[in-house]
C-alpha cells in the first residue's frame, strides 16, 4: 500500500508482508505536515501492521530538512514503539538532519543506524536484514 501526502512531503509504502514501511520525506516540515503524516501512520500504517509483531522503517531523508518539530517528532515516535515499530535505518548525507534525528532517537530509545553515500541503500538494507528482516530494493526510497 502507497500513501502520497497531499502536499507532497511524503510518501510511504506499507510492506505488510515483510513489516517494512519505506518512507520518503523532503523539505523543511511544518507541524500542519506532520499532523498529517501522523494522521497516515494513526489510520493507515499502525492499522496494516498491527502491533503484534516487530516492525522497521527504512527511511529515506536524502532531500528533508531539519525542522522545528522535534517535541512532536518523539511523541510519534513512542506512539510508533507502542504500535511494534523497533528498527530504522535513515537514509542522509546532511550532518544536521542526522543529528536530529539521532538526538530523537536517542531520546526513545529506537535502534537506528544512519546510511549515506553512494551505497547508502544497499548498506541500510544490509543492516535492516541483519535485524532480521526481508526487504525488497525499493526504488521508492531512492528516487
Amino acid at each position: 500500500m502507497e500513501i502520497l501526502d497531499s502536499k507532497g512531503m511524503y510518501t510511504i509504502l506499507i510492506d505488510k508482508k515483510n513489516r517494512i514501511v519505506y518512507e520518503k520525506n523532503v523539505g523543511v516540515w511544518t507541524n500542519e505536515d506532520l499532523n498529517r503524516f501522523l494522521d497516515d501512520y494513526k489510520n493507515i500504517v499502525f492499522n496494516e501492521l498491527g502491533n503484534d509483531k516487530p516492525w522497521a522503517k527504512l527511511c529515506n531523508l536524502s532531500n528533508y530538512e531539519v525542522s522545528s518539530i522535534y517535541n512532536d517528532l518523539i511523541e510519534f515516535l513512542k506512539t510508533s514503539i507502542d504500535n511494534g515499530f523497533s528498527d530504522c535505518a535513515i537514509i542522509s548525507n546532511d550532518s544536521l538532519v542526522n543529528s536530529q534525528m539521532h538526538e530523537v532517537c536517542k531520546q526513545i530509545g529506537l535502534n537506528h543506524s544512519f546510511f549515506g553515500g553512494i551505497d547508502a541503500f544497499d548498506d541500510a538494507i544490509d543492516w535492516l536484514q541483519s535485524n532480521g528482516y526481508k526487504l525488497k530494493n525499493n526504488a521508492l526510497c531512492q528516487a
